[in-house]
């Protein structure tokens, strides 16, 4: 039998018949995508790491979860059903909010939204101020740093925020689409109606404002059911300071989406930290609604901005004690350091408060898929919320992204992990206001207070980390 000879004396002659994905680099051959240059290596080490920053994320969520279930106070109770559906509902806003042409025309509307209302705002405080309200003329005075006064800006968006949050709660607009929020929570996640009417209203209220949606409940309500308000307060934000950081040059699409996002998490990880085991009153819904206070719209505007002036003022007064009180006890440590630095002989700047905590939060930051050459700043952005209040937070993180220094995804990671009250300033907030709405849980309240506070932070992180892994 006659054999066919077979030529490996060199390359083909023509490649034009092989696909182009299988092509290969060869004298006097065509370029194919078998060979590595240096922009292809550029793009597959970018996608590896997203993929492993994506992937960390995923494993911050299950950790996060896993943190609330080693504080549990009954572990074997494990709200499988509450936990899984609060999830999925995290996962399904953030996909339609960040993922979908119809998500990016509500960024594009809330940032416009906000951007009209903050120049609303400050029409009210030129009136009042006169030039000290007005950037071009401190620009041109003072130089483009000192274009506008902290305290005049402030305080003319909450008031403004507050007045209109009472004009709509008295036309009942509010209330209805907190009702519808929480419809959804119960349906989905089988929380009861007055957790689940707290956990929508503390996405527009303050976290001593919106338990006056249930206050007919509070007294008759589970310490399980307590607690869930609780964290509802700690993972959100109120309206009128939402408003402020978006001044701040916060992303207003983010702050409303991890506000919104930060209701299901709230109840899901309230329930896995003190799962219920008591009936409640409102297990089939809430049926009642608190009387109007107000009896017009003018009422209404004059007691929201009345109560504006009051969150400002404190505001303000948080920020400036708080900042003071950080000054002086990194003054209070640097002089100890100094001394026993040089008993050691030793040359070091000292370590600031900021610093230390920043060290500690680290971890948390990277779980959320923060890159690991930003966890220190973020996880000391991350400890000033903790130790102070969430304000100083994002004033640090401004500061770190304006001065570049963070990646655009550690940013937006961290925008998501501040958006909430959780510090301990915040569970003194909760007894003294709560506690005078209900005198008699009062001592349930100071017995669950510090339970909250570390409920809010893991519901804030699990929204991030679930966040960070659809980045």
């Amino acid at each position: 039998m006659r054999r066919r000879r077979v030529d490996f004396g060199g390359p083909p002659k023509s490649f034009s018949g092989l696909s182009p994905s299988v092509r290969r680099v060869v004298p006097g051959g065509e370029r194919t995508g078998l060979g590595h240059s240096p922009c292809g290596t550029k793009v597959g080490a970018s996608t590896l790491r997203r993929v492993v920053l994506k992937l960390v994320s995923l494993l911050g969520v299950i950790v996060f979860i896993g943190l609330a279930w080693v504080l549990s106070l009954d572990r074997r109770r494990f709200p499988w059903r509450t936990v899984l559906w609060g999830v999925a509902l995290q996962f399904g806003l953030a996909v339609v909010i960040l993922k979908t042409a119809l998500g990016r025309r509500l960024f594009e509307v809330a940032r416009d939204a906000f951007v009209k209302l903050i120049g609303f705002a400050g029409e009210g405080a030129s009136l009042v101020f006169g030039p000290l309200a007005k950037p071009d003329v401190l620009s041109a005075k003072l130089g483009p740093e000192n274009a506008s006064i902290f305290a005049i800006t402030i305080s003319a968006t909450i008031i403004l925020v507050s007045a209109l949050s009472s004009l709509l709660y008295h036309w009942g607009v509010l209330q209805k689409v907190v009702r519808s929020l929480a419809w959804v929570m119960r349906r989905a996640m089988r929380t009861s109606g007055s957790e689940s009417l707290a956990a929508a209203a503390n996405i527009f209220m303050g976290q001593t404002e919106a338990p006056l949606v249930i206050k007919p409940y509070l007294l008759g309500m589970t310490r399980s059911e307590l607690l869930a308000m609780m964290v509802s307060g700690m993972a959100t934000l109120a309206g009128g300071v939402l408003t402020v950081y978006v001044g701040l040059g916060v992303s207003a699409g983010h702050l409303l989406t991890a506000s919104v996002m930060n209701a299901p998490a709230a109840l899901f990880i309230a329930k896995v930290l003190l799962p219920e085991t008591a009936q409640s009153e409102t297990a089939a819904g809430v049926h009642t609604e608190p009387p109007r206070e107000t009896h017009n719209s003018i009422e209404a505007l004059c007691r929201g901005a009345g109560d504006g002036m009051t969150l400002a003022i404190n505001v303000l007064a948080m920020v400036l004690a708080f900042v003071a009180v950080v000054a002086l006890a990194n003054a209070v440590l640097g002089f100890a350091q100094e001394k026993i630095f040089a008993l050691m002989s030793v040359s070091h700047p000292p370590v600031t408060l900021q610093q230390f905590v920043g060290w500690l939060n680290a971890p948390f930051a990277w779980l959320m898929g923060v890159p690991a050459k930003d966890c220190l700043a973020v996880g000391g952005v991350l400890g000033e919320r903790v130790v102070l209040n969430e304000f100083l937070g994002y004033l640090s993180l401004v500061d770190l992204q304006k001065a570049g220094t963070l990646d655009p995804r550690s940013v937006t990671l961290a925008t998501y992990a501040l958006c909430g009250f959780a510090n301990f300033g915040s569970v003194a907030i909760q007894i003294g206001g709560i506690g005078a709405l209900v005198p008699p849980r009062r001592a349930d309240l100071a017995q669950l207070g510090l339970r909250a506070m570390v409920g809010g932070l893991l519901a804030c992180y699990t929204t991030t980390a679930i966040v960070g892994i659809l980045l």
